[in-house]
């Protein structure tokens, strides 16, 4: 049989039982018949009959490409994990700090109300004056109606017109202010 003819009912052979056995066990019959021992020949194997050669090695880049992102992806998500983990334990840290310097802030300011009101009334009244408003409100709220009222009548009526302005709305707890 010329050579020519014996190829092609091999070829066909091949079509037939490519056909009859499905592609998995197709590609592992035409594995018997050739045996090729690198990579690219197995990947060849592999390869449906419908795509062309060069298809089919654009897609097996394709492939190795996004195989090769989605392991980067993991790795970043890891990594934005364990970011996220210290940044949570850095606000938990920020939060206590806070809390602690509000708790010192508010010692301090209870020993200047203690000072105040062990003070003179007209002594307390011509510093409470010149300081900034906010803390003489802070002060003056902490002290006994009795001792802040006495330390007002020292300070200038505009003065104490706006500290007692203040005093109300620390004391309004929803005010639109």
């Amino acid at each position: 049989m010329p050579e020519a003819k014996r190829m092609v009912l091999e070829q066909a052979s091949q079509g037939v039982r490519l056909k009859v056995l499905g592609d998995s066990e197709a590609v592992a019959a035409e594995g018997d018949n050739q045996s090729q021992p690198d990579a690219s020949a197995q990947e060849a194997q592999a390869k449906p009959e419908n795509v062309s050669e060069a298809d089919w090695k654009a897609l097996k880049a394709r492939e190795d490409e996004l195989n090769r992102r989605e392991r980067s992806l993991d790795a970043l998500e890891q990594e934005l994990n364990q970011k996220l983990q210290q940044l949570t334990a850095m606000r938990q840290d920020i939060q206590k700090m806070l809390q602690q310097a509000d708790s010192l802030k508010d010692k301090k300011i209870k020993h200047l109300v203690d000072v105040y009101s062990n003070m003179k009334a007209q002594q307390a009244a011509s510093v409470i004056e010149t300081m900034d408003q906010d803390l003489a409100v802070k002060i003056l709220s902490g002290m006994r109606g009795r001792q802040a009222g006495e330390i007002l009548t020292y300070v200038s009526a505009k003065k104490a017109a706006q500290l007692s302005e203040e005093l109300t709305r620390l004391q309004v707890p929803f005010s639109n202010n």
